[in-house]
Order: structure tokens, then sequence, then C-alpha cells
């Protein structure tokens, strides 16, 4: 039985892409066009990737400004390119999508590169608003984000976990966001430093 994810074979689990030099356009598009471009050139080579197109791919993000801005580059790419074009062919059994934590629940895919967006705004300055995992529920929302490959999950992200300030947030998401973000940089060693053991708890 192999357990999602299974940091133990080759080419699965969860796999970190940092993306340096990327801003969160936090006051007007709420969009970060630097990590979006990095998803985008990451589905374009898989999908002319001889060994990598055999694997089905859907996008998730953490909020639709998000979404629209990778959508509207990948239909860029299709435009400029009928050979890049051909790879998105609607007669796949499962073609590539691009979607967000609200309306993600459901689908799968063998790969999912997911799109975390919040970041540094212009002036470095990381806010704690994170969309969704401020809200109450927030945590699940995460969990059906990242579950939803069948073989890997790709992180893409400026944000880095040391740059999440939980005595900022009470918020259960965002301590979970950033517990993941640790995981998908370090491995398995994050979940270990992330469990809290009550010292007074009885067992039978």
């Amino acid at each position: 039985l192999l357990t999602f994810p299974s940091p133990m074979r080759q080419g699965m689990g969860v796999h970190w892409r940092h993306v340096p030099g990327g801003v969160y356009d936090k006051g007007k598009t709420r969009t970060n066009q630097v990590e979006a471009r990095a998803v985008v050139d990451e589905v374009l080579e898989r999908l002319q990737d001889p060994k990598r197109s055999a694997y089905t791919i859907g996008v998730v993000t953490f909020s639709q400004a998000q979404q629209a801005l990778i959508e509207d580059l990948l239909d860029n790419a299709r435009a400029r390119d009928q050979a890049v074009d051909a790879l998105f062919s609607k007669e796949e059994n499962e073609p590539v999508f691009v979607k967000n934590l609200e309306n993600v629940q459901g689908d799968e895919r063998d790969v999912i590169l997911f799109s975390i967006c919040y970041g540094p705004d212009m002036h470095g300055k990381v806010a704690m608003n994170f969309g969704p995992m401020n809200k109450e529920g927030g945590e699940r929302r995460l969990n059906v984000a990242i579950t939803r490959a069948r073989r890997e999950v790709c992180v893409f992200s400026t944000l880095r976990a040391d740059q999440i300030d939980l005595a900022r947030t009470r918020a259960r998401g965002v301590k979970d966001l950033k517990n993941f973000l640790e995981y998908a940089e370090r491995g398995p060693s994050a979940i270990a430093a992330a469990v809290v053991h009550d010292q007074d708890a009885d067992f039978d």
C-alpha cells in the first residue's frame, strides 16, 4: 500500500519549486505574474516531453485572479503556436484544467501544479492575508487542493514558510499552509517538527 504522498518513490510525492523575484500585486490585480509564468512554462514543458506527457495535469490556484491569469497565458501560448494548441485537445479523457480552491473539489489528475500566488508585495512586505486560508474552514480547502494528485504535487511559490508569521493570525488554515510549505521544501523532517506532543496525555 502506497499512501499519498509517498516520499520514497522517484517522481512521486510533493516537490518544491521556489519562484524568486515574484511579486504579489496585492492592491491591484491580486496576482503573481512571475509565478504564473513559471507554472505555464512547466505545463508546456511537460506536455512536450515524450515521457512526462503521459501523465495528466491540473493547475490549482488560491484565487480566481491567479486562475484567470494562468488561463490567459496558456491561451496566448496556444494562439502563437498550433503545435502547442494541439496538445490541449478536448478529446483527451482528462485534459489540462486550471481551477482555484473553491471549484477544484472532485477533480483529479496525475500531476497537480499548485500556485500559491501570495508573497511579498512590491515593497517586500508580506500581508498575513491568504484569502480562503484566513476564513473558518480554510484548512479544509487546502486539504482538498493538495490531495487532487494521483502521483505528484509541484508547489510553485514565491512565499517561503518562514515568511508566514503565525503571531499575526489565529487562522488554522494559515498555520496549515505554513506547515505544508515547510514540508514541500524540507521533506518529511518538517512533519516531525510540526507535531506537538502533549506531555500530560495518558493512554491505555
